[in-house]
């Protein structure tokens, strides 16, 4: 399933299988969003998605909530520029029962200055969702979804970042994909970046936790 981009720069939700598991779209296209990533001149920037890896059974009752204290795991500024709270994203995310089955707790940064743009989510998990495969597979969904329109992914590397192991994914159209894992906050952080500026980056090495 692809949405459409929208004007000049902003993509689509891409859900990518993954060894038949069920995706998530975590970090969606809203108004928002699309109004911001406009003043961005670059390639179509892809709104990518996640995956919990293996189908994870649906908690009963479950939900997934918009938390603003999770925005506390990054900085109130980046570069120079405001990190906000693209709170719109939310109400796509929790369309999807694989999301809401893997994270009960969401938030979902962004900062865009000129040609400058970092975006994604900051996804706590519920009990017992980590694992080593199931981080593995959401990397690599994310990192198709948000290569998809920067003529896909040519590279991969592992950076220490803020004293973490960052994973760095590598667009051919120079759109670049960081993701971590905080153990202590049991979250899940997956951005894209794109622009000089490298916001994605400059987040990734001020996590908290």
């Amino acid at each position: 399933m692809r949405r459409g981009i929208v004007g000049a720069a902003v993509a689509m939700v891409v859900l990518v299988g993954a060894c038949g598991s069920t995706v998530p779209s975590s970090a969606p296209a809203s108004a928002a969003a699309a109004s911001a990533a406009t003043t961005v001149a670059t390639a179509p920037i892809a709104i990518p998605s996640t995956t919990p890896g293996a189908t994870i059974p649906m908690p009963s009752g479950a939900a997934t909530t918009l938390d603003p204290s999770l925005m506390a795991l990054l900085p109130a500024t980046v570069g120079g520029v405001a990190v906000t709270q693209e709170s719109q994203s939310l109400a796509e995310a929790i369309a999807d029962r694989a999301f809401v089955a893997s994270v009960d707790r969401a938030a979902f940064p962004i900062a865009v200055s000129g040609s400058d743009l970092a975006s994604g989510v900051v996804a706590h998990l519920r009990a017992g969702v980590f694992s080593d495969k199931m981080f593995t597979d959401w990397r690599s969904s994310y990192d198709q979804g948000a290569c998809a329109s920067s003529a896909g992914v040519v590279a991969h590397a592992e950076q220490t970042l803020g004293g973490r192991t960052t994973y760095v994914t590598t667009c051919g159209g120079g759109l670049r994909v960081y993701q971590a894992y905080v153990p202590s906050k049991g979250v899940i952080v997956s951005l894209f970046s794109t622009g000089p500026a490298d916001l994605g980056g400059q987040l990734m090495g001020q996590l908290q936790g």
